[in-house]
């Protein structure tokens, strides 16, 4: 992989938040869900509307805007995404700028497991103070991308 499995600290109160999932699915289709931005309305919680900013629209440089909420305060916010490394489908790193100070980098690393199935680890490191909650919102979000991708795998 070319870019680090998670992603550096900036300020030693930045906080990493790490989940691993077994996904019986294969990498590509793993990969697909997880660059599927769209669908993150659905898979996290904390996700009201996403929209892509840019003119590329899948890979290296896809922008987005995403709406988001605090779970432990139900305060909305935005976030501007960037793709900053895409190695399909193996890895995707992005950064998401807020411009008051809510800024995160997010990588996706995946490999293969030796009966076909597909390792996920997820690393999210936030600039900013967050509360527990997080955990639970990273959990569902990487619960519901396995979900995703064994369903698209099964044909259904």
């Amino acid at each position: 992989m070319g870019y680090p499995a998670a992603p550096a600290k900036k300020h030693p109160t930045d906080r990493l938040v790490t989940k691993t999932a077994d996904i019986s699915a294969p990498m590509l289709t793993v990969f697909e869900v997880i660059e599927d931005i769209k669908l993150f309305e659905q898979l996290e919680e904390n996700v009201r509307k996403v929209t892509i900013t840019s003119d590329i629209k899948q890979g290296l440089g896809m922008k987005s805007h995403w709406d988001l909420f605090d779970p432990s305060t139900g305060e909305a916010w935005y976030v501007d995404e960037e793709f900053i490394y895409y190695e399909k489908p193996k890895q995707l790193a992005y950064i998401g700028i807020n411009g008051e100070g809510k800024d995160y980098t997010g990588v996706h690393n995946l490999s293969e497991n030796e009966d076909g199935t597909t390792h996920l680890l997820f690393n999210e490191l936030f600039h900013f103070p967050i509360g527990n909650e997080i955990e639970s919102v990273v959990e569902g979000m990487m619960a519901n991308v396995k979900q995703e991708a064994e369903r698209r795998s099964a044909g259904q």
